[in-house]
């Protein structure tokens, strides 16, 4: 039995309401529930064993689904890779800027950029492995074209411009152009480490070729300044 006080009154909401109300959040909640398994399970399986060597049906039955459910949440499988960096994206977005923000010296921070960056590549190397090959045979696919380096090159692009403006780095060249130079680098020792598998992720080759490269991009005065 409901108690009141006098002068209050107590709100409850109608059958009507609570009918049309009730039911719908409790599938959205159902499908947000599945959605996240599907994500939760699928990331794993593709770390494990590769995102070429992980079937929709690996997926839909470790979770005991229909893949028809699964394919109503993601048309292809190739999405799910989209939505993993998706996801991976803030992250290094807050850590870039944390990195940007620092007084710390032109090349220390550019180091650091691609230091956390790498990080996340090695944490998930099938992963990376899959969207690089996908960035590289659809170069046309805005789906995959840019997608995690984006922040990646900004960031390097803001370092470089202040180290411009400061005097210690080149300006004959523009500040995004020197990025992307960089970025060809960092992207090239990836498909060294998880294609060709010339190197390993935790190999200091990154940064010897990283170092190679900031010597032609510094000015001889106020190096690392």
């Amino acid at each position: 039995m409901a108690i009141s006080f006098p002068g209050s009154r107590i709100m409850t909401p109608s059958k009507k309401t609570a009918s049309r109300c009730s039911p719908v959040r409790r599938r959205e909640r159902k499908k947000q529930v599945t959605r996240d398994a599907i994500f939760a399970v699928a990331q794993e399986l593709f770390n494990q064993k590769g995102f070429d060597s992980t079937a929709v049906e690996d997926i839909t039955e470790k979770i005991d689904i229909a893949q028809s459910t699964f394919f109503n949440y993601f048309p292809r499988k190739e999405d799910l890779l989209v939505e993993i960096f998706k996801k991976k994206i803030p992250f290094l977005r807050k850590k870039c800027r944390d990195i940007v923000s620092t007084d710390d010296p032109i090349k220390t921070k550019i180091n650091k950029i691609f230091a956390v960056t790498a990080r996340i590549a090695a944490q998930n190397q099938e992963i990376t492995r899959a969207i690089l090959l996908k960035n590289l045979s659809s170069f046309s696919n805005k789906e995959y074209n840019g997608l995690f380096f984006d922040d990646f090159r900004q960031s390097l692009s803001l370092i470089i411009e202040k180290g411009q403006q400061q005097g210690h780095m080149r300006n004959d060249v523009p500040a995004l152009k020197l990025a992307t130079m960089l970025e060809g680098i960092f992207t090239l020792f990836i498909i060294d480490c998880l294609i060709k598998k010339s190197h390993g992720m935790t190999s200091q080759e990154l940064f010897h070729r990283l170092d190679l490269s900031l010597e032609g991009m510094m000015k001889t005065e106020g190096i690392g300044s």
